[in-house]
């Protein structure tokens, strides 16, 4: 039986360690009936989206893009192979960039046996911060309450669904309802092997458990400290921070409230209005792995975080004092 996995993300969802997890143990999976190509040196499957999607030019492949996702389906149709492809692109809700063809996608993979949509999605302002936190690793990103107001009034930003209603209705141009499995981060996140594990299981192949543990533990693109991220960008004040500045603010938090202190760049008010906004357009999804009761209550939580609002003096003098020495 031909079946595919499709990981389609989203962004910030640990995408890229089950990325690097399943290609560095391809070999290994293959001989247990799960196919992960290979687009090397990239671990995840960004090659195939190059005919809908303005990526950087190191990411075409002469295999890649739609003849790419065609060639695929023409090799596996017929064998009994569960095939695995990851790209937190094809998620991708559109803007400069563009967005994936999901009808033509769906179409392609239309005579495999069973096709199954894999969706993890995050706590929506907790999104909303990764997101933040990505854009500062190469540009100055948009303050914090106008990254709430964009999302708030276009369901988008920086071209990544914060609508994940409207995500769905763009994933049913493609599949059934019924393949598509929209999955709480946070809560598969506590699977057996995290959500690498999870995607591992859906495979449904008896992986010895030495190999299973190794694979479930690869880790890749931790995000930067909140807080110290958003004081460096105030800092500096229009263009990108220094190293030295962000080193500063990083040292200057862990010292005034110790290290693994949690923080958020949004006030409390911000989280709470984006997350009533959330509420409504979430509601009726079908969530497959919904949060459970153990979930924490975030608006409460973050009422007690430091965050941008209640950072006291303290903190700015330790800064100062490490800019100046």
């Amino acid at each position: 039986m031909a079946r595919l996995i499709l990981h389609v993300g989203t962004h910030k969802t640990g995408s890229t360690a089950i990325q690097e997890a399943f290609h560095s143990h391809r070999d290994i999976l293959a001989r247990h009936g799960v196919i992960y190509p290979s687009f090397s040196p990239h671990a995840g499957h960004h090659a195939l989206l190059t005919d809908w999607i303005q990526l950087p030019k190191a990411y075409l492949h002469p295999n890649g893009g739609e003849a790419g996702l065609v060639a695929l389906a023409e090799a596996w149709r017929d064998q009994d192979v569960t095939l695995v492809l990851s790209s937190e692109e094809f998620s991708r809700g559109g803007g400069a960039g563009g967005r994936a063809d999901l009808a033509r996608v769906g179409a392609i993979f239309s005579d495999f046996d069973d096709v199954v949509v894999l969706c993890f999605l995050r706590e929506p302002w907790t999104f909303l911060q990764s997101v933040y936190l990505e854009i500062a690793r190469e540009r100055v990103p948009p303050a914090p309450h106008v990254l709430c107001e964009t999302a708030t009034k276009s369901g988008i930003v920086d071209g990544l669904w914060a609508d994940y209603g409207r995500l769905h209705g763009v994933l049913r141009e493609g599949f059934p309802e019924e393949k598509i499995h929209l999955l709480s981060f946070e809560s598969a996140s506590r699977h057996d092997g995290g959500v690498i594990g999870y995607v591992l299981a859906q495979c449904g192949v008896d992986i010895p458990e030495e190999i299973r543990a190794t694979l479930t533990r690869v880790e890749a693109n931790r995000s930067a400290l909140p807080l110290p991220t958003w004081a460096a960008f105030a800092i500096a004040g229009g263009p990108m921070p220094t190293e030295r500045i962000r080193t500063a603010t990083e040292e200057a938090f862990n010292l005034e409230f110790g290290r693994g202190k949690t923080s958020t760049i949004f006030t409390p008010d911000e989280i709470e209005a984006f997350s009533e906004v959330s509420k409504s357009r979430c509601g009726n999804l079908p969530w497959r792995l919904p949060p459970s009761p153990q979930d924490r209550d975030w608006v409460t939580l973050a009422r007690n975080w430091i965050n941008r609002a209640n950072l006291p003096d303290a903190y700015w003098v330790r800064v100062a004092r490490r800019l100046a020495g």
